[in-house]
């Protein structure tokens, strides 16, 4: 069995809206679940977490994960839809993968998204920002 199938075959009740393409996973994953997946992940497969990334979508604000399986190329690219755009939050992953943390903050500067249990939630794009800006600054005006 493949990396792609065994991760699959683990995670089969975690994950859904699987989108698979060449040496690329993209799945849907809870919010209560997206730890628990990541550790899988990272501790399991041995994967390394390249970058995240957040987009408003119609149904909310997305936030996206790109974890790298190294020895094979593949990416493995959790999904969590936030519904909430006004207040949005999220469980964070940097008790599982400290390298999260620069890239959940970035987030919560230019979205506002709320990572809960993230050990530092602080500024770090707009905290020197010459008009003094403390708290996080929308991309977009989000509806």
């Amino acid at each position: 069995m493949d990396r792609t199938e065994e991760f699959i075959s683990k995670m089969k009740n975690k994950i859904f809206n699987v989108i698979k393409k060449k040496k690329r996973l993209y799945f849907e994953v809870k919010n209560d679940d997206i730890k628990e997946v990541a550790q899988y992940l990272f501790n399991n497969m041995k994967c390394r977490l390249s970058t995240g990334t957040a987009t408003e979508i119609y149904k909310g604000i997305e936030v996206l994960y790109h974890f790298s399986l190294d020895e094979t190329g593949e990416y493995f690219c959790p999904r969590v839809i936030i519904p909430n755009k006004k207040n949005p939050k999220m469980n964070s992953v940097t008790l599982v993968v400290k390298g999260a943390e620069w890239i959940e903050r970035e987030m919560y500067d230019l979205f506002g998204i709320d990572f809960e249990g993230h050990p530092r939630k602080e500024l770090l794009l707009t905290g020197n920002h010459p008009e003094g800006l403390r708290q996080p600054l929308r991309i977009t005006k989000l509806t």
